[in-house]
């Protein structure tokens, strides 16, 4: 007789399978991918765990189990991440937006208040989140987005439609600077989420992060700031006078990014943003009104 599998059933066999992998949030993965695979809420799972899944259906689940059982991140089995309250679509081409991010978008909201038609640049975008959240919110903003990887720009570029932003949000290719070399003009407001994972860090990440991730927008060099240096050098020369430069760290990397915001001599009220586990997570500067 065949072995029936029901909702109810399923979900703490599956959660179980998982968490004996030492896959993260086992539970949470097996509620995700079954509602994915039946094309409903996880909320519906709860009321419907009476209902029998058909060969059809077990077999797509078993098939996204497998994946995750090899600790690929959720994300890129769903093909998409929430963020700043936005669907995003993410790609093994993008790193997986995370919460820590938002502070970008929070902050940069606040520092806009009072500026009409602000014109906006966001560095290392790859899904586009830091730059489709600011643009959401600011239908008046203009906004570029810029990163190094023509396949991060395609996932951005799909964000940006899909959300209706696409007039709005205009996508460079480039290293950095060279991305905005042609188009002229400051802004208003410079945001970067760039590569801050040192070598020595990246070997004690988890699998999901170290295996599928893609390294290149994780890890700038040995010291973790590599990139970020140079976003901190390059930035006056693309603000406007009482411009604000934000950046995304790591943990225990503000003492010295805002050592070197203080080196180059051209930025004042230089501060921390700290994210909800009290890091300081964002560099934040402004350009002065001279120089």
């Amino acid at each position: 007789m065949t072995e029936t599998w029901t909702i109810g059933r399923l979900i703490p066999w599956a959660a179980q399978y998982l968490a004996s992998r030492e896959v993260a949030a086992p539970r949470l993965s097996a509620e995700l991918m079954l509602a994915e695979v039946l094309g409903c809420q996880r909320v519906d799972l709860y009321l419907r765990f009476e209902q029998p899944l058909s060969p059809e259906e077990l077999a797509a689940f078993k098939a996204l189990l497998l994946r995750r059982r090899g600790h690929e991140p959720l994300a890129y089995i769903l093909g998409r991440r929430e963020f700043w309250g936005l669907t995003l679509a993410v790609t093994p081409d993008v790193l997986i937006p995370r919460p820590e991010s938002e502070h970008l978008v929070e902050e940069g909201l606040r520092l806009l208040e009072g500026v009409e038609a602000p014109r906006v640049l966001d560095l290392c975008t790859g899904s586009g989140a830091v730059a489709l959240g600011l643009a959401h919110e600011r239908p008046d903003a203009s906004v570029t987005a810029s990163d190094l990887s023509p396949a991060a720009l395609a996932v951005a570029r799909l964000n940006a439609q899909a959300l209706g932003l696409a007039e709005r949000v205009r996508l460079a290719a480039g290293d950095l600077w060279e991305a905005v070399a042609a188009t002229g003009g400051f802004y208003d407001l410079i945001t970067a989420n760039p590569p801050y994972v040192t070598e020595a860090e990246w070997a004690g990440l988890s699998p999901e992060v170290r295996i599928f991730e893609p390294r290149s927008a994780l890890v700038p060099g040995p010291e973790g700031l590599e990139i970020t240096a140079r976003i901190i050098a390059g930035a006056p020369a693309h603000l406007r006078a009482m411009g604000w430069l934000l950046v995304e760290l790591g943990a225990g990397q503000y003492p010295k990014a805002a050592e070197l915001a203080r080196q180059a001599l051209v930025y004042d009220d230089i501060r921390a943003v700290k994210d909800l586990a009290g890091i300081e997570r964002v560099l934040a500067c402004r350009r002065t009104d001279y120089g």
